[in-house]
Parts: structure tokens; C-alpha cells; sequence
């Protein structure tokens, strides 16, 4: 049997999810490993069964098409065309092949509630950073300014750095999308920090605080 897949949809370099419902379906399991096969390229249902039972974990077609289903609804797959085989000289079959919509993501995680601290509350992350940090200032600075500064200095670094990723070329996310996940992030973090540091004069607010 000869087979041939027919390509019709076009992967995006890289895809910003920074919204809490999309975010939930990379939480779930199974669907993070669909995502996970489906970067080596589009795939047909029967090739994501055989991929779940290399890996112990042996999945229906019916239960894999409901994971595809879902990330379908969240634009994360899509229909990426068929998968076209000729099963003698007269008849043909086809199986519908399956992509991620880009070919990597950065999933930007909103600030943990536990962290983003109210007017006098206590964050254990924001604590431990401020005694850190007291140690170059010789002292432990105001508990509850630090706290809004750093909620602060947290989700404006995040935005930023998603600012220059929507706004980068082609060219410069196609290089972003060879990275695996861990080199992703630590560039989202990077340029995050450079952005708003060039942007904000973060010494003089750290010196208002301690």
C-alpha cells in the first residue's frame, strides 16, 4: 500500500496562550501528550493510538478523537488535511490528518493567586524575595510596598515580553519555535526582564521600598 499525505493547513511559527481556559487544557494529561506527539508533525488518528500504546498508555480512537475535539475548540489542533492510501490499483482511502495550529507555544501563566498579595496580606514568594533582597539595601524595606511592587513588576514584565513576541518578524519566530518548551520560557523571562528594566527605572522604586 502506497500512502500520501495532502497538506492543507499552514502552522503559524509560535502561539501566545495567556488565557485561563485555554490554559487548563495543558493541566490535563492526555491532551498535553497529543500536543506533545503531534510536533514531530500532522498525524491521523491510528498514528496517535500507536504512539499512546508505545508509551503505556493504550487510548481508543474514540477516546483520542475527543481529546482532538478539544483542542480543536481551543485552536490549539486543527485539521491539517489527509492522509491519502491506495489499497489496491482501483480504491483509495483516507484518514483525516491532525497539527498543532503553531509549531511551538508559550503558555504565559497568569500570577498565582497565592502570590498577588492584597494591602496587608502575607505572600510567602514576595517574603522570602524582600529578606533576599534586604541584604543588598541593609534593610528589610516596607512589607506591604514590596508586595504591590512586585505584583506589579510580575505582570507588566509578562506583558511586555508578550508585546514583542506578537510584534516580532516571521523570521525571528521561526527561530523561537525551534527551541523546546524550557528554552521558550527562559527567553520569555529574559527579554521580559530586559524589556521592562529599559523601560522602567526599577532602582529608584526599589529605593522608595527599602
Amino acid at each position: 500500500m502506497e500512502s500520501q499525505d495532502v497538506i492543507t493547513f499552514r502552522q503559524i511559527p509560535v502561539k501566545i496562550i495567556n488565557d485561563a481556559d485555554t490554559l487548563e487544557f495543558f493541566k490535563d494529561p492526555n491532551l498535553k501528550l497529543v500536543v506533545a506527539f503531534l510536533k514531530r508533525g500532522p498525524m491521523t488518528i491510528t498514528d496517535l493510538e500507536r504512539l499512546f500504546k508505545k508509551k503505556g498508555n493504550e487510548k481508543s480512537d474514540k477516546s483520542i478523537y475527543r481529546y482532538l475535539h478539544k483542542l480543536i475548540q481551543a485552536k490549539i489542533v486543527a485539521k491539517a488535511g489527509k492522509r491519502v492510501t491506495s489499497t489496491d490499483e482501483e480504491n483509495l482511502a483516507s484518514e483525516t490528518l491532525y497539527t498543532r495550529t503553531a509549531k511551538a507555544f508559550i503558555t504565559v501563566m497568569p500570577v498565582d493567586e497565592s502570590r498577588d498579595c492584597g494591602l496587608g496580606a502575607e505572600c510567602p514568594v514576595w517574603e522570602a524575595s524582600r529578606l533576599l533582597l534586604s541584604q543588598i539595601f541593609g534593610n528589610e524595606g516596607d512589607k506591604k510596598k514590596f508586595a504591590e511592587f512586585a505584583n506589579w513588576l510580575d505582570k507588566e514584565k509578562d506583558k511586555m515580553a508578550i508585546d514583542l513576541f506578537e510584534n516580532a518578524d516571521e523570521e525571528t519566530l521561526e527561530k523561537v519555535a525551534n527551541l523546546d518548551w524550557e528554552g521558550i520560557n527562559y527567553v520569555l523571562q529574559f527579554v521580559g526582564w530586559f524589556a521592562i528594566i529599559s523601560q522602567q527605572d526599577i532602582k529608584s522604586k526599589l529605593n522608595e521600598i527599602f
